[in-house]
This record gives C-alpha cells, structure tokens and sequence, in this order.
C-alpha cells in the first residue's frame, strides 16, 4: 500500500485517506462525519480540510460543512 505524507503533520498517510490516522483522530466526530461522505462535494470538503490545515487552524477547530 502506498504511503503519503500527511498535510497536517510529518507523518504518513493511506492512500485513500485524507490524513494519518493521529490527525484524523484529532478531528471532531462531525467532521470526520462530514468528511466521510461520498457525493458530489466530497471534493470541495476535502478542500475545504486542506485551506483550513493551510493557515495552521488547530485540528479540533476545524469545521467541515455537508
């Protein structure tokens, strides 16, 4: 299985994840939740977690929209 490197933190990531499983825990369950459907905005949620990591917004502060 392929490794990648996690965008919030050094470690590595699953391919198919969106972060290791250190950050995805960090997440709140909503989001996560939020982050876990598969639709036609999964993509722009997955950007969304991305902006938010970009300007070093602490992990439970992030907040995903459905």
């Amino acid at each position: 299985m392929a490794r990648l490197k996690c965008p919030a933190c050094p470690r590595n990531r699953g391919a198919g994840h969106y972060l290791c499983q250190v950050c995805w825990a960090a997440l709140t369950a909503a989001t996560r939740r939020h982050l876990s459907i598969r639709d036609s905005r999964a993509f722009a949620r997955l950007r969304d977690l991305h902006g938010q990591i970009a300007t070093h917004k602490p992990l439970p502060d992030i907040e995903v929209r459905r």
